[in-house]
């Protein structure tokens, strides 16, 4: 059931590598990732195949790390770093 979820935008192994250059994880990149796409912690849980009790713990890693206080704010340092990564390349 997964695949119905998967976006092309954020499924690329790229991001995930960019978002890691945040400090993150692979799976907290991922995480952050579906985040920025406004998917909620028990949607996330279900695409990943976790619990929402872990997603909320990737989450609260996700915050610490980027030293934000909400999703919205960690969802725009995603698109930051994706933006500035392209413009890299």
């Amino acid at each position: 059931m997964s695949h119905f979820f998967r976006s092309s935008v954020w499924g690329e192994e790229g991001n995930a590598k960019s978002l890691s250059l945040l400090g993150l994880t692979p799976r907290e990149a991922e995480v952050l990732g579906w985040i920025a796409q406004g998917k909620t912690n028990y949607e996330i849980g279900l695409i990943l195949g976790a619990c929402t009790g872990t997603v909320s713990k990737h989450v609260e890693h996700i915050l610490t790390k980027l030293n934000v206080e909400n999703r919205t704010s960690a969802a725009a340092v995603a698109f930051t770093t994706l933006h500035h990564t392209v413009e890299l390349s």
